[in-house]
């Protein structure tokens, strides 16, 4: 009997698909047996440094090999992003990358990767509030307070934050639109001088990092008006949400999540999201990021992907309707 053309072709198609599992099967039963890089796109010293410092160590006990940090500081964390995408999808480089180069910075700048098809994401590590701060001076306790003060004299309170294209930057601009109310931004060079300023009373709002602002709120340099999340956050007991002070649906959060590049095989990216999971389990690290008043998220890769889409979609497209731009 003859073999068709097409049984030829079936059958090479199978014999590669099950050489390509027994590769992936291969390469699973051997991973890692090698360090792992953990790029950054940060200095040492900050925020997304000490997730890192917390998780790293926390990983290595499920993977049973050493997580180096690699700092590729720059471009908001984008250089980070752009050399974790085009690095092999060996599973020995793994990337902390945040929400502001995966959601926000795509919008306003070319950038060498595709959020939604340049990565396999592993995991969500957090979600992290923000605190919405205002100077003493202002006569205002709470949100419907500050609104009313915005819309008496449009423009005339303006408000700080780490940078142009943060989500501490996104959080104000949502909050704006929300409200149909208007402030003026004052980005600076990182939250220790926008803080200052605001205790200072150079600017009067502050769209703040939560871990650094609660000693401000608690010696009276500062006070708490709001928190950006749809929960209130264990460290600034009795701030309520913006979305129970009458803004329905408002949720501005930065996130950190673990990522690799493509095409990673199924097996290892299994492996790093149980090792992740593991890490968000320990009670040291869970505690550690509340300290910081973070959320833990214990996720699925395809839980990680989805939010980065949801959050991908918001901020395009209140960067569109608000004309918002990042010079």
């Amino acid at each position: 009997m003859k073999t068709s053309v097409f049984t030829r072709n079936a059958i090479a198609g199978s014999l590669m698909a099950l050489a390509s599992l027994a590769s992936q099967a291969a390469q699973s039963s051997e991973y890692p047996n090698r360090p792992i890089r953990m790029v950054l796109g940060y200095t040492p010293g900050g925020a997304a440094d000490q997730v890192a410092r917390d998780l790293a160590p926390a990983m290595e006990k499920v993977l049973g090999q050493t997580v180096v940090i690699d700092y590729k500081p720059g471009a908001g964390g984008a250089i980070a992003g752009d050399l974790l995408a085009n690095s092999p999808a060996d599973g020995y480089t793994i990337g902390l990358i945040d929400g502001g180069p995966l959601t926000i910075i795509p919008h306003a700048h070319k950038v060498g990767y595709d959020p939604m098809t340049s990565f396999a994401y592993v995991g969500i590590v957090s979600q992290s509030p923000l605190v919405i701060l205002v100077n003493p001076s202002v006569p205002a306790t709470n949100l419907p307070e500050l609104t009313a003060l915005m819309r008496k004299a449009p423009g005339s309170l303006n408000y700080s934050t780490s940078g142009l294209g943060t989500i501490h930057h996104l959080s104000g601009e949502l909050l704006k639109a929300a409200t149909k109310t208007d402030m003026v931004h004052v980005p600076y060079r990182g939250s220790g001088p926008a803080m200052t300023d605001l205790m200072g009373g150079v600017v009067k709002v502050s769209f703040a990092t939560i871990a650094p602002a609660v000693a401000v709120v608690q010696s009276g340099r500062a006070r708490a008006i709001a928190v950006t999340s749809t929960r209130e956050v264990p460290t600034l007991p009795g701030v309520k949400p913006v979305a129970e002070q009458g803004v329905p649906g408002y949720d501005a959060q930065g996130v950190f999540l673990i990522a690799a590049p493509k095409n990673l095989p199924a097996p290892i990216l299994a492996k790093l999201n149980e090792a992740l999971n593991s890490a968000l389990s320990t009670p040291s690290v869970r505690d550690r990021f509340v300290s910081l008043g973070s959320v833990v998220r214990l996720s699925t890769p395809q839980e990680a992907q989805d939010l980065v889409r949801k959050d991908y979609q918001k901020w395009g497209a209140l960067i569109r309707e608000q004309n918002i731009v990042f010079e």
